[in-house]
């Protein structure tokens, strides 16, 4: 892995304490509790030293991007809380599926049935957010607004699948109003959806805000944030 993050250790522990401080500061601005939050590590590119580090310095909750990055760091650290948060071909869920403690990015139904078929072989079950293309990019993976149903029908159907939830990416923008719109969108529909009550459809989890964005995030709805660069720094540039 010779394009690792290395992180001082003092660094780590500053940057996660820092991260932390502003996710209360902005619980405090928009009246909500702390402990209504969850903080992801995004490690792409992060040595497993380094997350060991984070990890004993009260991190709980750790994301990776790619399967075969993941692979071998669940190798050295399976006890860490792992969850998936890139896009996921459906040929790579039977490398992850019973490794994960939740998949971010579900936004088909091929996914879906192999993640069935898996887990029901395997007497497991997968714990999934449906990834939402909030701003209808074509770069970016997860479904439109429109579809969102569809997926959570087929998942109502599940006897081992189960949908906790949602995850964004919104675009990037200078402008923080709409930055907001999309965030504050993301919340009108997890709240919908929140009242449904299948078996496999427990929604609780909204999973939007990253490291330049966590802190409208939370003040619009977020439950959970990931944060890569705040935390880890710069990714080496290839």
């Amino acid at each position: 892995m010779g394009d690792d993050i290395m992180v001082e250790k003092e660094m780590l522990k500053k940057n996660i304490e820092d991260v932390i401080n502003r996710i209360e500061k902005a619980c405090i601005r928009s009246g909500r509790n702390p402990s209504e939050i969850s903080l992801l590590g995004a490690t792409k590119g992060v040595d497993v030293e380094t997350i060991k580090l984070a990890n004993q310095f009260g991190l709980k909750i750790f994301g990776e991007n790619r399967v075969q990055e993941f692979l071998p760091k669940f190798q050295y650290l399976p006890y860490l809380e792992w969850h998936f948060i890139g896009r996921l071909q459906t040929n790579k869920i039977k490398y992850i599926f019973d490794k994960v403690s939740l998949i971010h990015s579900i936004d088909s139904p091929q996914q879906i049935d192999e993640l069935e078929k898996r887990c029901a072989k395997a007497g497991k079950a997968c714990n999934v957010l449906i990834e939402i293309n909030i701003g209808g990019e074509e770069s970016k993976g997860g479904v439109s607004i429109e579809k969102v149903d569809d997926l959570i029908e087929k998942i109502s159907n599940c006897s081992h699948v189960i949908l906790k939830g949602f995850m964004t990416i919104p675009p990037i923008e200078d402008d923080d109003k709409k930055l907001r719109w999309y965030f504050r969108r993301m919340k009108e529909i997890f709240e919908k959806y929140k009242k449904l009550n299948y078996n496999s459809v427990k929604i609780e989890v909204l999973s939007m805000g990253m490291s330049n964005d966590f802190e409208v995030a939370i003040e619009e709805g977020a439950t959970l944030v990931r944060i890569g660069t705040k935390i880890f720094g710069e990714r080496p540039k290839k």
